[in-house]
């Protein structure tokens, strides 16, 4: 080796440090890509729906048939069974008693009647009526006489003809005699039998003390019954109110408008209570919906099927079920936007009564093809279009 290679030549050590550290320089990932390609990428990944193409020989023979999206603002979460109330919370009733002892004549109402408070219910033979409308005449004689001898007694003791003890004697006579009477048309009223009733019979009038509607009846025509024996439940019917339990997953979050829908009743129930404990034996907790109008084919006490809607901050499309296919394992729609038919993907948000309402790439004046869907299915599979 001559001085000039000698004077460029590396020491071998150096030499050896340089190409480890040569080797050891990451290598540029084969992934790595600069901020414009990764936009590039990204947006070749967006899938935007593409017309299906469809021969002309075939467009005559397609025979599909579409109808307009509807748009809807609610979303059925669930269906369950309520309960009709005549109050938020517990039923609002009250019960009928037999007044006396005796025999049940006549028709009875029957359950789910409605009935107006004061409406003769069935009539009620009963010995004893007599017994009390002859207490109530001795009652009525007593208390009148010892009025007119109070009356006079007053007018001697002020002519200073008869001592003070008399009139106090007389006074407390008269008093007595007053709460006798008092207590005898108390009996009768509680008899349902007024006093200035002077044609009363012994068959006694039991009567609705509330308007409502007829939810337990306990008794049969001809029976007979004792004094205090419940006969009737009447369910007072003024407000009407439908429970609801649902698990907690489907409960509205707060602010959330909710209402309860009952098939053949023209308005929902609007939500307006939730319970905030979940029952420990269903672990389901309880809506409470008040109908703004009371329908007519629910009763207090009755238990109906409801279904559960909320409103959404983005409405969803309402179409029918029939509408939706499989394809690429989710579910999509054939949609017609003038001549042409696209392939939509969507998202099940809920079903009912033969609708699905989903979430979707739609358009304001988008038809969903609802019958003839399998030539467009081959056709956008590639199959049938040579």
């Amino acid at each position: 080796m001559n001085q000039t290679t000698q004077r460029n030549a590396l020491p071998p050590l150096v030499a050896a440090f340089l190409f480890a550290g040569l080797c050891g320089l990451p290598e540029r990932s084969a992934f790595a890509q600069s901020p414009e390609p990764v936009a590039t990428n990204q947006a070749a990944q967006v899938k935007l729906p593409t017309a299906i193409t469809i021969p002309e020989a075939m467009r005559a023979n397609l025979k599909t048939q579409s109808v307009p999206i509807q748009f809807s603002q609610n979303l059925p979460i669930t269906q369950g069974m309520v309960t009709i109330s005549a109050a938020a919370s517990n039923q609002a009733s009250s019960q009928v008693s037999a007044p006396t002892d005796g025999q049940i004549i006549g028709n009875l109402p029957q359950l789910g009647q409605t009935v107006q408070a004061g409406q003769t219910l069935f009539e009620l033979a009963s010995a004893g009526l007599a017994d009390l409308q002859a207490q109530w005449s001795m009652a009525q004689a007593k208390a009148s006489l010892a009025q007119q001898s109070l009356s006079r007694d007053q007018s001697l003791f002020a002519d200073g003809l008869i001592a003070k003890k008399r009139l106090e004697e007389t006074r407390s006579m008269a008093q007595s005699a007053a709460a006798e009477l008092t207590a005898a048309t108390a009996r009768l009223k509680v008899a349902g039998v007024t006093a200035s009733n002077k044609n009363a019979t012994s068959n006694l009038a039991v009567r609705a003390p509330i308007t409502g509607v007829i939810t337990q009846r306990k008794i049969m025509p001809g029976e007979r019954v004792m004094a205090g024996q419940a006969l009737l439940e009447i369910t007072a019917s003024g407000d009407q109110w439908w429970l609801m339990a649902v698990a907690p997953a489907k409960v509205p979050t707060a602010g959330q408008q909710a209402e309860l829908k009952i098939s053949g009743c023209p308005e929902p129930a609007p939500v307006r209570l939730i319970d905030l404990t979940v029952d420990p034996m269903s672990q389901l907790m309880t809506l409470r919906a008040e109908s703004k109008v009371a329908c007519a084919s629910l009763r207090p006490g009755q238990m109906t099927n409801a279904s559960l809607w909320v409103q959404q901050v983005e409405p969803v499309i309402a179409l029918p079920i029939a509408a939706i296919t499989e394809l690429d394992n989710r579910p999509q729609v054939f949609v017609q936007r003038g001549e042409q038919y696209f392939l939509v993907p969507v998202q099940l948000r809920g079903e009912l009564n033969g609708m699905a309402y989903v979430s979707g790439d739609f358009q304001t004046h988008d038809q969903v093809v609802t019958d003839g869907m399998s030539r467009l299915k081959a056709l956008a599979l590639g199959m049938g279009s040579e």
